[in-house]
């Protein structure tokens, strides 16, 4: 039983690293981040938490097209980053409008970890994709500063440790999916969806 457990368990491991990998390789582009990521999630949460079907199938199947989304929020963070300096070049820099210009930061940082994982599993149209996942980042606001948080972390280790890099894409979102996965488990339980493959409420 214990072989058996400890098996399993470096099982799970190698998994977290191939469907990190997958991630890295399918995010060169930088315009399939996006794709990358919804796969990533689905896989993970699948297969490695819930041991279900096999990883590479799994996550090439959920390659979904979140490019066009991806592309929003690249789009917002730009405009924002271009204020910011603008400001910062101005010599405002340091006054309330020095402050203001990382706050606008903060919508596309808080949702951002709940969008891909919401496109992995529910089916919408972009606004009403962008509508749900902005109620459900203000509605559990707590968590969403915890998933923001980790998002931060992991951008300074790679920064100061690039190597790790390989390592972290898939332990980071099996971490993320202990935060998201209540909600999701939640929000279906509320609306009665016996559509959901069951693994959803395990």
């Amino acid at each position: 039983m214990e072989k058996s457990r400890i098996g399993s368990a470096v099982s799970r491991f190698i998994d977290l690293i191939v469907a990190g990998l997958y991630w890295l390789i399918c995010s060169l582009p930088v315009i399939t981040i996006g794709a990358a990521s919804t796969a990533l999630y689905y896989a993970v949460v699948k297969c490695v938490r819930h041991e279900r079907g096999r990883l590479t199938g799994v996550f090439f199947s959920a390659f979904r097209q979140s490019t066009l989304t991806w592309l929003i929020y690249i789009g917002y963070t730009a405009v924002i980053a271009l204020d910011a300096y603008a400001i910062g070049a101005s010599g405002h820099g340091g006054g309330v409008l020095g402050i203001l210009r990382w706050v606008f930061f903060l919508p596309a940082l808080l949702s951002l970890p709940w969008m891909f994982a919401y496109i992995s599993r529910f089916s919408n149209n972009i606004k009403g994709s962008f509508k749900f996942v902005g109620w459900l980042t203000l509605r559990n606001i707590g968590r969403s500063v915890i998933l923001a948080a980790v998002l931060i972390a992991v951008g300074v280790i790679v920064y100061l440790t690039p190597l790790l890099l390989p390592l972290l894409p898939g332990a980071v979102c099996m971490l993320m999916s202990l935060i998201i996965e209540p909600v999701f488990r939640e929000y279906t339980a509320e609306q009665g969806d016996e559509k959901t493959d069951a693994w959803y409420n395990e």
